[in-house]
C-alpha cells in the first residue's frame, strides 16, 4: 500500500483518507492505490459503512497533467480509461453504504471520485467541476457516466461542455451534494453519520441500496428481486431483535446477521 492512501476499520467504519497534498492530485500510482484500497477494505466481513475523506484544503483536483505526454506519446489513454473505470467501479459497486465528505476544490478526476459514492456531503464553501475540456478531453474515469445518471443529460451536457465549477448550492440543487454542511465540522458530520449508518443493522442497508439500484436499473424486473430482498431480510437475527426489542420496550442491540 503506497503512502498516498490511509485507511482504519474500527466500528464498523472503513475510513478511507487520500492524503496527497497540497491538492490530492489523481496520479495513475494514486489510482491504483485508490483502487486497490476500496478492493480490499469492502471485502471485509465487519465493514458496514465506508467513509472517504481527503486531507487538506482541498478534495481533489484531479489528474496530473505531467503524465499526459506520456500517455499521448505511448497511445495509452484506453489503458488509462480502463483502470480509472475500475477504481470507480469499485467505489460503486460496494455493497455497504459509501459516504464521501468534500472540501475545497473536486475538479475533473476528483469530482468523478466524489460523485461515485452514495452520499456526498459537501462544504459550504466547496466547489465541483469538470474542466476535462480546457485539456481537449472529457471525464474518463467513469464520472461522466455517473454524472449523467444524476442530473440527466441536459444538465450534464452543460457542465461538461463549459468546464466551469460550480458552488456547494448549486450542487445540492442538482442532485451532485447530499448534503452541504459548515467546513469547520465538516469531518465530524461525516464521521457522525458514518456512525449512525453502523449502528444499524448491517444486512438491511446492504439490501436496501441492492434494491435502490437494482430498481433504478430496471424498475421493470424489481417485483420480483425486490420481493427476494425483503423475504430475506425477515429471515435475520436482526429483523427478530428489532421486532422483540420494540415490544420490551428496549433498544436493539444488532448483531448484523
Amino acid at each position: 500500500m503506497g503512502n498516498a492512501v490511509d485507511f482504519s476499520v474500527q466500528n464498523g467504519i472503513a475510513k478511507v483518507m487520500l492524503d496527497h497534498p497540497p491538492l490530492n492530485i489523481l496520479s495513475e500510482k494514486v489510482k491504483e492505490e485508490l483502487t486497490n484500497t476500496f478492493r480490499i477494505i469492502t471485502d471485509y466481513s465487519g465493514v458496514r459503512v465506508l467513509l472517504f475523506v481527503a486531507k487538506g484544503d482541498h478534495f481533489c483536483c484531479g489528474a496530473n497533467l505531467k503524465e499526459f505526454p506520456d500517455r499521448i506519446a505511448n497511445k495509452s489513454a484506453g489503458e488509462v480509461w480502463t483502470r480509472g473505470h475500475e477504481m470507480l467501479a469499485e467505489v460503486m459497486n460496494a455493497p455497504q453504504p459509501t459516504i464521501a465528505y468534500i472540501q475545497g476544490n473536486a475538479l475533473g478526476g476528483g469530482a468523478e471520485l466524489a460523485s461515485a459514492f452514495d452520499i456526498r456531503i459537501f462544504s459550504s464553501t466547496a466547489q465541483i467541476g469538470y474542466p476535462e475540456v480546457l485539456r481537449g478531453v472529457f471525464p474518463g474515469n467513469g464520472g461522466l457516466e455517473r454524472l449523467i445518471s444524476l442530473v440527466g443529460p441536459a444538465k450534464a451536457m452543460n457542465l461538461v461542455l463549459t468546464g466551469k465549477p460550480i458552488s456547494a448550492e448549486r450542487a445540492l440543487q442538482l442532485g451532485i451534494a447530499s448534503e452541504i454542511v459548515e467546513s469547520s465540522d465538516g469531518v465530524k458530520k461525516a464521521e457522525e453519520l458514518a456512525q449512525y449508518l453502523a449502528n444499524l443493522p448491517g444486512v438491511a442497508l446492504k439490501a436496501i441500496k441492492k434494491a435502490i439500484k437494482l430498481y433504478a436499473a430496471d424498475s421493470s424486473t424489481f417485483m420480483d428481486k425486490g420481493k427476494e430482498l425483503f423475504y430475506m431480510l425477515h429471515e435475520t437475527e436482526d429483523v427478530k431483535e428489532a421486532a422483540n426489542a420494540f415490544l420490551e420496550k428496549r433498544k436493539a442491540s444488532f448483531l448484523h446477521k
